[in-house]
């Protein structure tokens, strides 16, 4: 899907091939007259996958691992992202950017998702591809609000273009969007049944990925408003034995597998001539690519490198590193960095311990130094091309759901609601590719669940969630475990029962319709 990733630059201005541009000029191009062939509904489909590009430093998946226990915040001084810091603290306000970028991007992808689903029926598109374009714009559109209700829990529920009487909206009942979320993941999962992509166009939505997606949601409903042990309903009538039934078919039918080598993902050292995107492991990846042309931060036709990378990576790195010289947020914790097992390969392709690796007085000491940085989306001097910014172009995908995730899922449910034993064999599946030499378990227990996605998933976004999912308390005391006290304060907001402020503009453009979360 890198393809699609080029074309980006395109899709604001509506540009074309000669013969297009000979039928209808650009000049002329209008709402009306848009939305009509192929083209332009391929080019409407591309504005809906946009938003997902927009990983600026202090959101979405750098911010979840800093308030996690796995990292803090990092940076230059102190004064150096002050927002995501305040954030790890518990102490983060509604007026805070951060939240404002976040809102605003996952709403830009559910506006594109609405102007598309209701544009595409009237086009000139073959019924066949109308039904596959659907499912890939309903897909995102719940994985815009799947971001949207974990943070900010009490949001608008938005499911079509709005007239300007219709701009100032409250918040929907929570259930209300998770039946959404159900809903168009259900649609997504028909309409894509069997579609399938030629290699360049790889990273567009699969039948596989919406399926992978709903027993993520299902887990986080039933953990933080359910019963925790996956014999509540969500909202759209979803159950665990349904979720689980979606989990085995990716196991059994989609062809998605572990990578033998977990250092394959990543693409760092001994593996870097072998990393591997879109692979059999991926689920679900947000494309990035090296080529763009642009130099500016805030531009979104130049948004297609992976600007988080340059946020997370060791500062001050010498001319002979493999590291670009980048900004050190996100340093690990020390228990983070203690959690894995002599032996365990994922430590050493998950963390970098600056000192063993670069050597002492080859970097620089960032603030809230602990010795250890994100490894897994460090950027490499060799990934930059001599085009653009290089703080805007690594082209690491970031990888949002993987066959991994599927597995430790399935023995989720599985010990809730199914069998240990399999439980334990996918357990064991994922556990075995981290040791040159394993023992496999016969039994399971959910603890060891939890300490496994840990270790596998760290730095990927999702550890701040499965700690919410599994309650306040188990929060709490990861958080505060890592609180060593002066720059290193970290801290639930009790009162916020682990949500985030509603940005304070957003109430105020909403006519203060939306009130703000508890905590805040």
């Amino acid at each position: 899907m890198k393809k699609i990733i080029y074309i980006l630059l395109f899709a604001v201005t509506f540009m074309g091939c000669d013969d297009y541009l000979e039928k209808s000029p650009v000049t002329e191009q209008t709402e009306e007259s848009f939305y009509r062939t192929e083209d332009d509904m391929y080019r409407a489909l591309i504005a809906v996958y946009e938003p997902l590009q927009r990983n600026w430093g202090s959101t979405v998946q750098l911010t979840l691992d800093v308030v996690s226990d796995d990292s803090y915040g990092g940076g230059g001084s102190a004064t150096d992202g002050v927002d995501v810091k305040k954030a790890d603290r518990g102490t983060t306000t509604a007026s805070e950017g951060m939240w404002s970028t976040m809102w605003d991007d996952q709403y830009a992808g559910v506006y594109a998702a609405n102007v598309f689903l209701e544009k595409v029926d009237d086009s000139e598109m073959t019924e066949e591809l109308k039904t596959q374009f659907k499912g890939e714009a309903y897909f995102l559109r719940a994985y815009y609000y799947s971001n949207l209700v974990r943070l900010f829990e009490n949001i608008p529920l938005i499911t079509k273009t709005l007239t300007t009487s219709e701009y100032s909206q409250a918040a929907a009942p929570v259930d209300e969007v998770y039946e959404l979320i159900a809903s168009d993941l259900e649609s997504s999962i028909s309409y894509l049944k069997d579609v399938t992509y030629s290699n360049d166009e790889k990273g567009r939505i699969t039948e596989w990925a919406p399926r992978a997606l709903l027993a993520r949601m299902y887990l986080f409903y039933d953990g933080v408003y359910g019963t925790k042990n996956a014999s509540s309903t969500m909202p759209g009538d979803v159950t665990g034995a349904e979720v689980l039934t979606y989990l085995n078919e990716i196991i059994s039918d989609s062809g998605a597998d572990l990578l033998p080598d977990f250092g394959n993902l990543w693409g760092h050292s001994e593996f870097t001539n072998s990393w591997v995107e879109n692979s059999i492991e991926g689920i679900f990846e947000v494309q990035f690519s090296n080529q763009g042309e642009g130099e500016q931060w805030w531009s979104a036709p130049y948004d297609i490198g992976n600007k988080m990378v340059v946020f997370v990576g060791p500062r001050g790195t010498t001319s002979d590193s493999e590291y670009y010289s980048s900004w050190c947020f996100s340093p690990a914790t020390q228990q983070l960095y203690d959690a894995y097992e002599d032996g365990d390969l994922r430590r050493d392709f998950t963390i970098i311990n600056l000192v063993e690796e670069l050597g002492d007085g080859n970097f620089e000491e960032g603030d809230q130094y602990t010795g250890f940085l994100n490894k897994k989306y460090a950027g490499l001097k060799s990934q930059v091309p001599e085009v653009g910014n290089p703080n805007l172009n690594f082209p690491q995908n970031y990888i949002a759901i993987r066959y991994a995730d599927v597995l430790l899922m399935a023995a989720e449910l599985e010990f809730h609601i199914g069998s240990n034993a399999i439980a334990a064999i996918h357990y064991n599946k994922v556990r075995a590719r981290a040791f040159e030499s394993y023992s496999p378990v016969s039994a399971v227990t959910l603890a060891q669940i939890f300490t496994e996605r840990k270790l596998e998933f760290a730095y990927e976004g999702i550890r701040y969630w499965d700690l919410l999912r599994q309650g306040m308390p188990v929060l709490e005391s990861a958080v505060n475990a890592t609180n060593l006290g002066g720059i290193y304060d970290s801290a639930v907001n009790s009162a916020a029962r682990g949500f985030w402020p509603i940005p304070s503009t957003e109430i105020a453009l909403s006519n203060y319709k939306l009130e703000q979360n508890d905590g805040y």
